[in-house]
């Protein structure tokens, strides 16, 4: 948080936005991590005072309503993919989705390195990898495919991965991934591209992030981005903590993402999303 930053909010928004990984749940690896019951019960006064909780997350859209479920959030919307899919859950379904082609991106990361791998996220399947994707991590896992298949129909995410040292959840991009996205130099205007932490580079469509994810909901229920709170701790929330008129970091975030905030609270392993919103509900 800025030195010169604003005194706490004292106005309780209308909207209150959370991301999952690293905010409302630890970061997982080889199998889910579950909620707080303090957390839970958080936003459930959110809701029992008649303001809607939405989930945006990086994560593919079958892993945002597993979290959703935890958390009891049983309507409202789940922006996944970086705001490329939105599922509505109390019908239970995708409610939106953006899509890119994935060629010329698959192109030209083999170019910048061959030995990069691929998944790709079509609807609800799982993943639908090639055959040398690690599948190191707790996910929905649809199949093995080939270059070929992968890039037959668009898709609103496509995931390349590189060899990498960092935990999941480490407080810093990945090197590799880094390098990966540098070289092959995805334009804008054609894909919007997110550097994750351990080997990962997810590519989606252009001009869609966090920020118009949250802001689709929001225009959903009327509010502004002003009377919005988000709540997130990494890079990728960057775009909605620009967004929104109130953003949480939490406090295990790196510090330029600390920095990008109003306010910052106590850590995920602190339950820091529970004790800002206990200001306000």
């Amino acid at each position: 948080m800025p030195d010169n930053a604003p005194a706490p909010r004292q106005t309780p928004p209308k909207l209150v936005a959370v991301d999952l990984d690293g905010t409302v749940v630890d970061y997982h690896d080889r199998e889910p991590t579950k909620p707080s019951r303090a957390v839970i019960d958080a936003l459930r006064a959110v809701r029992d005072a008649g303001v809607p909780v939405a989930v945006v997350t990086g994560r593919a859209i079958w892993g945002a309503v597993r979290t959703a479920d935890d958390l009891g959030l049983d309507d409202g919307f789940a922006s996944a993919s970086h705001g490329a899919g939105e599922y509505d859950l109390a019908a239970r379904e995708i409610s939106h989705q953006s899509a890119v082609d994935a060629a010329t991106a698959v192109a030209a990361l083999r170019d910048a390195d061959p030995a990069v791998e691929f998944a790709v996220e079509w609807d609800l399947d799982g993943w639908w990898h090639t055959p040398g994707f690690k599948r190191d991590f707790d996910a929905r896992w649809a199949g093995e495919i080939t270059l070929d298949e992968l890039v037959s129909r668009p898709a609103p995410r496509l995931v390349a991965r590189v060899d990498s040292d960092n935990r999941y959840g480490a407080a810093i991009r990945c090197a590799n991934a880094m390098r990966l996205a540098e070289r092959a130099a995805l334009g804008p205007a054609d894909y919007h591209v997110e550097v994750g932490y351990n080997g990962w580079v997810d590519i989606g469509p252009p001009g869609i992030s966090k920020a118009t994810g949250i802001a689709r909901i929001a225009d959903y229920y009327g509010v502004s981005s002003a009377d919005t709170v988000v709540f997130g701790d990494a890079h990728n929330d960057l775009t909605m903590f620009a967004w929104a008129g109130y953003a949480v970091a939490m406090g295990q975030a790196a510090p330029d993402v600390r920095a990008a905030a109003d306010e910052v609270a106590p850590s995920v392993w602190e339950d820091g999303v529970a004790k800002v919103l206990a200001r306000w509900f």
